[in-house]
């Protein structure tokens, strides 16, 4: 690591960054990709001296980055907090038995006071946190639902299968079909009554709508917040081989299918749900799944429909109701349900106890 460079981007180093094309000329690896940058300076709960990065480079490389959300939650008594949520910790194989990885991680602490909220304790940084001043809250789980066999996961999981991938791969697509089709028999809705749309934003209808079912999240949402959150300006999507980028970037924010999609479900002209979910190659992640008690069906069938309609063979939550309605009506391979934990550091003196996440908090993809 004899040419280490280390950088600590604010909001206002990073629109400087862009305005000088500093990471996206093709002379380094870029931390993001440009249209995520652009994105992240639209946060308005981000100050300009708030820090939104921290990563760092042997010469070109990048080698380790934190990626921070400048972001508020609600106290007990009310009122809002600032806080950043830790939203991606990532160093290179090759560093990761230096001290680099808690170096930058310290830094990104010391960057926001301590100010940090984790959605989800991951596996390989456990032991880290046990011996950080951070609190367990919101234990609950996440449901990974796969409709095929899915060629990619049996490789994954068992490598000597890629001698027979030919015959696996002709299995996943032939999987894939049927359980697509018996699934779509099953979300048969009346469409005399009940019919949804997509939109790309929010609009005061749609809003009036939500808001009654998100006044109980740990973060406090308004119009403006949520259609930030679901901009799909955000990502570079590479339509064909000629789409070249003339840089490599790390963040996972650059593919040739990669976006938000959206449904708004009506029962007559009366808004009875919103579903949003972050589509990643065959992945559907759930953002929102926000639905009247009383159409929690219908709007279920909708989701099913909308993961079946964008090719996508995965749905991923955290939501316990809709993960375990997915998996009691509706066709499956495999479902992978493993437990998660967030984490609120001790400097953050608002009590978490009773809080509990949701897909909509801290969903940044």
């Amino acid at each position: 690591m004899n040419n280490l460079e280390v950088i600590t981007i604010t909001k206002h180093k990073l629109e400087d960054a862009i305005l000088n094309n500093t990471f996206w000329n093709g002379k380094m690896d870029a931390p993001f990709s440009k249209n995520k940058a652009k994105w992240m300076l639209k946060n308005d709960r981000a100050n300009a001296d708030d820090t939104l990065a921290v990563f760092a480079y042997d010469g070109k490389k990048i080698i380790a980055l934190v990626y921070l959300v400048p972001d508020l939650i609600t106290t007990n008594n009310n009122l809002t907090k600032k806080v950043f949520w830790s939203q991606r910790w990532w160093v290179a194989d090759k560093y990761k038995d230096t001290v680099l990885s808690t170096y930058i991680k310290k830094l990104s602490l010391n960057a926001s006071k301590n100010n940090v909220l984790v959605k989800f304790l991951g596996d390989n940084t456990k032991a880290y946190y046990k011996k950080q001043p951070f609190t367990e809250f919101s234990k609950r789980k996440r449901y990974i639902i796969i409709f095929s066999l899915d060629y990619e996961l049996l490789i994954y999981k068992k490598e000597s299968l890629k001698k027979a991938a030919s015959l696996i791969k002709l299995a996943d697509r032939f999987s894939r079909k049927i359980i697509a089709k018996l699934n779509r028999s099953k979300t048969k809705i009346n469409k005399s009554l009940i019919n949804y749309k997509s939109v790309s934003h929010l609009n005061d209808e749609l809003w009036d709508f939500l808001n009654k079912h998100c006044v109980n999240d740990i973060v406090p949402k308004d119009k403006a917040y949520i259609n930030w959150q679901i901009d799909n300006n955000q990502y570079h999507v590479i339509n064909n081989k000629e789409d070249k980028l003339g840089y490599k970037c790390l963040l996972g924010s650059i593919s040739d299918k990669m976006y938000n999609s959206n449904l708004v479900v009506k029962n007559n002209d009366e808004i009875i749900g919103f579903i949003s979910g972050f589509i990643s190659n065959n992945r559907f992640i759930v953002r929102y799944f926000i639905s009247d008690k009383n159409f929690y069906s219908e709007c279920a069938k909708v989701l099913i429909r909308a993961v079946i309609d964008t090719e996508c063979t995965i749905l991923q939550t955290e939501n316990t109701v809709l993960g375990e309605y997915v998996m009691s009506n509706f066709h499956k391979v495999y479902a992978d349900v493993k437990p998660l934990v967030s984490l609120i550091h001790n400097d953050i003196d608002v009590d978490m106890n009773n809080a509990m996440m949701t897909d909509q908090d801290g969903n940044f993809f």
